[in-house]
C-alpha cells in the first residue's frame, strides 16, 4: 500500500492542477511493477489490511468496517474499470486479459 501511496500520491492528489501552463496528457497504461501481478494493488492492500486487522482483532466494529470497505473497493474497481477502458481502449482489454484484477495469481477475474 505505501509503494502504491508513494507513486500514485502526485498524480492522484490534484496538486498538479495547482502547476500552471501545464497541459493534461492521459499518463501511458501502467503495467509494470506490482501491476504485472494484479490491476488494481492500492485496492488489493486495503481490502489485506482491513481483513488482515479484523483477523487480528476479531470484533463486530472491525467486522463491519471491513465489510462496508469491501464493498465500497468492488463498486470502486468496477466504476474504474469502466473508466479505464474507455481511456485506454484495446490497450486495456489485452491488459485485463493478461492481468488478474485484484488477487494475484489468480486467473482473469473479468
Amino acid at each position: 500500500m505505501i509503494i502504491c501511496i508513494n507513486k500514485y500520491f502526485y498524480d492522484l492528489s490534484g496538486i498538479q492542477a495547482l502547476q500552471k501552463d501545464q497541459v493534461t496528457v492521459s499518463p501511458a497504461l501502467q503495467q509494470s511493477g506490482l501491476h504485472k501481478y494484479v490491476r488494481h494493488p492500492l485496492y488489493f492492500g486495503t481490502l489485506l489490511f482491513v481483513w488482515g486487522l479484523f483477523v487480528l482483532f476479531p470484533l463486530l466494529s472491525n467486522l463491519i468496517a471491513a465489510v462496508v470497505i469491501t464493498v465500497y473497493v468492488l463498486i470502486g474497481i468496477k466504476l474504474e474499470e469502466q473508466k479505464l477502458f474507455l481511456e485506454y481502449g484495446e490497450e486495456y482489454e489485452a491488459y485485463s486479459k493478461k492481468v488478474p484484477k485484484l488477487i494475484p495469481g489468480f486467473k482473469r477475474e473479468g
